[in-house]
């Protein structure tokens, strides 16, 4: 369909309503006057041109009614479902080919036409001229298409192939030149070389088969044969590595207390954490930590993967063992984060309740990569966090969670002394000797606790910078933390989107049920 353009000025549009079979073309012309005063006009657009074809339908005779028919246009495809239920017999069919019929606009025959139309009228023609005195409809369809292609890839030369000389006339009453069937052979010949000359770029047109030549002027894309068999390996790799899948069969416990048991091969279902204990040294005053899975699931759920957060740990040690620390709890703290760093309010979260008999073991964080060591950035706020924290000693750690492609890899770090002065004093030396690693452990057979601030809001990295302060107080609940991307933490974002829903700028929605 030949819209015009809708953004500015209407124009007269038409609808192109073919029949492949006979030629015959009814050319409906659309007033720009009916397009006056009127909004959301590429709904409307839709709307009109479904309420004209099932106008010619209601017209034409029982006998000459078609049997089905194809819709050239996606949108065009709900609304004539709508304005043809009075006729259960013809079947609508989509089309995903490009064809290129409003290269027939360019003609002159039918472009001064359309544009010199005073009022809506209705234009009968055959494109196929006297063709189906000696060839098939389908060569006669396949003829057409070739020269309309032409026509769309360059017009120019398409125009000088159809008349190879000056003695080459268009009777009045034909729509292309009047030619003998061998200098028709001749011209789709020219016709098929100049379209695959402007596929030189992307194919080798050499290589082609008749079927990829077919699909070319029909107007599908093709691609290069290069990237043809690195599609197909890509996708005999994917089916290697699905026939490869491995069982996992993980035991949960429901609301209830009840066990489930449940077997899955699909890989983002199997939650693979691994903990790294690398450079892990055997000292008698060293702590051995075991972090519950069920909290660092809600941790992982709320963080993003490329901007840092972090919380603070609390646990204790079990009666029967005190070189275990067992992290009871991950307290959520208001923050603000960016790829780099995460910035930590000045004081400790505090509940006479929640946190009684707990005492502050350290932070866990976030990072994009993988790192062997902390980063001098997170040295220095360990360091920063021991010395502005009394509660804090030196045997806090830092667990770093790294999001690796299907997994987390924890690792924890504590300061030694050299390193607690390095991060004091920032000195831009090596971090290998500021550093020692700390022996840990995620378990799912012990739980842990999430405690929130009041209000939920934590994150104020994204939509709510000028609200945060180092100094910002805040009181700790039970609660599972917002996410990160949460409606609470861009409040601004989301009174933008709400804005453009209103007004004259907002974008047109289809109604389906208009």
């Amino acid at each position: 369909m030949f819209k015009g353009n809708l953004t500015t000025k209407p124009i007269n549009s038409t609808i192109f309503i073919f029949n492949s079979r006979s030629g015959q073309l009814f050319l409906k012309i659309t007033h720009t006057s009916v397009w006056a005063g009127q909004k959301c006009l590429s709904q409307l657009v839709r709307w009109k041109t479904a309420e004209e074809v099932a106008a010619l339908v209601r017209s034409l005779p029982v006998e000459e009614q078609p049997k089905q028919v194809i819709v050239t246009r996606k949108g065009v495809f709900d609304p004539l479902e709508v304005h043809l239920l009075d006729f259960p017999n013809i079947v609508i069919k989509r089309s995903e080919l490009q064809l290129p019929f409003q290269a027939c606009m360019t003609m002159e025959k039918f472009g001064d036409l359309i544009l010199r139309a005073t009022q809506p009228q209705i234009v009968l023609s055959s494109l196929y001229d006297d063709w189906l005195k000696s060839v098939s409809s389908y060569t006669a369809f396949s003829r057409l298409i070739l020269l309309l292609r032409g026509l769309h890839v360059n017009n120019e030369k398409a125009k000088i192939i159809l008349h190879p000389d000056k003695s080459t006339i268009t009777e009045p009453h034909f729509v292309w030149s009047t030619l003998t069937d061998d200098e028709w052979i001749k011209v789709e010949v020219a016709m098929k070389d100049l379209i695959l000359a402007s596929k030189r770029d992307s194919v080798n047109i050499a290589s082609l088969t008749a079927s990829e030549i077919r699909v070319i002027i029909l107007g599908q894309e093709i691609a290069a044969p290069s990237i043809q068999r690195q599609q197909m390996a890509e996708l005999e790799k994917s089916n290697e590595a699905q026939g490869q899948v491995t069982a996992v069969q993980i035991q949960t416990l429901n609301v209830h207390g009840d066990t489930i048991q449940t077997v899955t091969t699909t890989n983002y279902e199997q939650q693979h954490i691994y903990v790294s204990n690398d450079d892990v040294k055997d000292d008698a005053a060293s702590y051995t930590y075991v972090l519950p899975k069920n909290i660092l699931r809600a941790f992982i759920t709320a963080a993003d993967l490329r901007t840092q957060v972090a919380a603070f740990l609390y646990g204790a040690s079990p009666p029967d063992n005190k070189q275990v620390k067992e992290i009871k709890a991950v307290v959520w703290v208001p923050q603000c984060g960016s790829n780099n760093s995460v910035e930590l309010p000045n004081q400790l979260p505090k509940d006479d309740f929640l946190l009684k008999d707990l005492e502050p073991l350290g932070w866990v964080k976030t990072q994009a990569l993988e790192l062997s060591l902390l980063s001098p950035t997170d040295v220095t706020t360990q360091a920063k966090l021991i010395a502005d924290y009394p509660e804090w000693s030196s045997s806090s750690i830092c667990i770093a969670a790294s999001f690796t492609p299907g997994s987390v890899s924890l690792s924890a770090h504590q300061l030694t002394v050299p390193g607690f002065k390095w991060g004091r004093k920032n000195h831009l030396d090596s971090t290998l000797t500021c550093l020692s690693g700390c022996s840990s452990c995620c378990l799912s057979r012990i739980l842990g606790m999430t405690l929130a601030p009041e209000g939920k809001v934590w994150n104020y990295g994204i939509g709510l910078t000028q609200l945060w302060l180092a100094n910002l107080s805040f009181a700790v609940t039970l609660d599972t933390p917002l996410l990160f991307w949460a409606e609470d933490h861009r409040p601004a974002a989301f009174l933008t989107f709400a804005n453009l829903e209103q007004g004259d700028d907002s974008a047109d929605v289809e109604n389906s049920f208009a």
